[in-house]
């Protein structure tokens, strides 16, 4: 009897301590993580000593996150152990959109990457001659990282491009100590199992089971989500399809070259003025026709009219 209330005791303190202790915090600073999970095992829970082993020897503190000191060169991105998450978003502009798209297709494929999502908007059959504009949500593996963004100036003119880090180092080996603790707890719940007699007993240590390998699982999708995040670098790309790129002369450039660009703006406008009018005027054919009549129209009557009032001066 004594050694049945010992059995449900030692459960029940399992159990609570694995409920009682969630809400990490390697979870609480991610708001994409999934249902909290709990933290590390309360300081009860290696005090307990008994037939299954659990003498809290176990040691589960996090190892040292890696300091991000480049001592012995190369990419601090690509030392081992370094847990940084990258991120880079592109606007580029192109003249020669089908092109530029193609080789966007090339150069992820030629990098190991893939198409996370891909969105074309405009060129459609009700709009084939309007400007197209892509939106792109690009993985590459982090080793190709700087590869792929100094190569994306080969797609068209960038005319922003940002970068971003993100060190979840800290996070990482703390979600990964709290995973090897619920390990070690899921070991020792099953050593107990194997030794219950009772139905109670078992039923006590089934549930206390089950919540450590819901904590189990919890932890493990929170470490593969960072290794995808860590092992893949994020690109967004947005490709937007102009007439006619144009570089702006800076306010650095000298008189002459300001000068040389703004009558150079003129002659583009002038002549893209005149595009744009005579695709007016055959939108709206019927109505130019119908001025081009009053026009005429009124250029006769007037002439009419001059020539009968300068033949009236004459007679007169």
């Amino acid at each position: 009897m004594k050694r049945k209330l010992y059995v449900i005791a030692l459960a029940v303190l399992l159990l609570l301590s694995g409920c009682g202790s969630g809400g990490g915090a390697a979870l609480e600073s991610h708001p994409s993580a999934g249902a909290p999970a709990s933290s590390a095992p309360a300081a009860t829970d290696q005090d307990w000593t008994g037939e299954a082993g659990w003498d809290g020897g176990e040691d589960t503190a996090a190892p040292d996150v890696p300091s991000g000191e480049n001592s012995s060169g190369g990419s601090i991105y690509q030392k081992p152990g370094v847990k940084i998450i990258r991120q880079g978003e592109l606007n580029i502009q192109t003249e020669q959109f089908d092109q530029s798209v193609e080789a966007l297709n090339q150069l992820t494929a030629s990098c190991g990457g893939y198409f996370e999502s891909a969105s074309v908007y405009g060129g459609g059959s009700r709009d084939a001659n309007a400007r197209r504009r892509g939106e792109y949500v690009i993985r590459v593996p982090a080793e190709q990282y700087d590869h792929f963004l100094t190569s994306t100036g080969q797609l068209g003119y960038v005319t922003s491009k940002s970068e971003s880090s993100q060190d979840v180092g800290e996070r990482y080996y703390d979600t990964e100590a709290r995973l090897k603790t619920q390990r070690t707890k899921q070991e020792r719940l099953l050593a107990l199992l194997e030794r219950a007699e009772t139905m109670e007993d078992i039923i006590v240590l089934e549930n206390a089971l089950s919540e450590v390998e819901y904590q189990i699982e919890q932890y493990s999708s929170e470490l593969n989500r960072y290794d995808a995040l860590v092992g893949f670098s994020t690109f967004y790309v947005y490709l937007n399809e102009v007439g006619r790129v144009t570089e702006e002369v800076g306010e650095t450039a000298s008189l002459g070259q300001r000068m040389a660009a703004g009558v150079q703006a003129s002659f583009l406008g002038l002549g893209q003025g005149l595009q744009d009018l005579l695709i007016w005027m055959s939108y709206n054919l019927v109505l130019v026709v119908i001025l081009a009549v009053v026009i005429a129209a009124g250029a006769v009557a007037g002439r009419r009219y001059w020539k009968d009032l300068r033949k009236k001066k004459d007679q007169e």
